[in-house]
């Protein structure tokens, strides 16, 4: 296929993901995940809700190459904001490009 690259397949991941307690900002929070993003990791989409004790809880939607590697790269940049309690990979699901 000459001058066409080969698009990889994609997986979008949905992250649930808990500040360390009801004082974080989240829209800040939010922010300073949307700067840094590992290369080829894209922020898709965002939903927040209540969750207990004042404490909200975010639900981001992240597409990145169907590769090895790419939600342990994910993890460890969330790991690596301290306003980041926990967070659990909720569902993967493989899309076409």
């Amino acid at each position: 296929m000459r001058g066409r690259e080969i698009e990889m397949a994609k997986v979008i991941v949905l992250i649930k993901i808990m500040p360390v307690d009801e004082s974080v900002d989240v829209d800040n929070l939010l922010s300073k995940i949307k700067i840094g993003l590992p290369e080829n990791i894209e922020l898709l989409s965002v939903r927040t809700e209540p969750f207990v004790f004042g404490l909200k809880v975010i639900n981001a939607l992240f597409r990145m190459p169907d590769e090895e590697g790419y939600p342990n790269k994910l993890e460890e940049y969330l790991r690596g904001f301290p306003e980041v309690g926990e967070f659990e990979v909720s569902s993967i699901s493989r899309v076409s490009s």
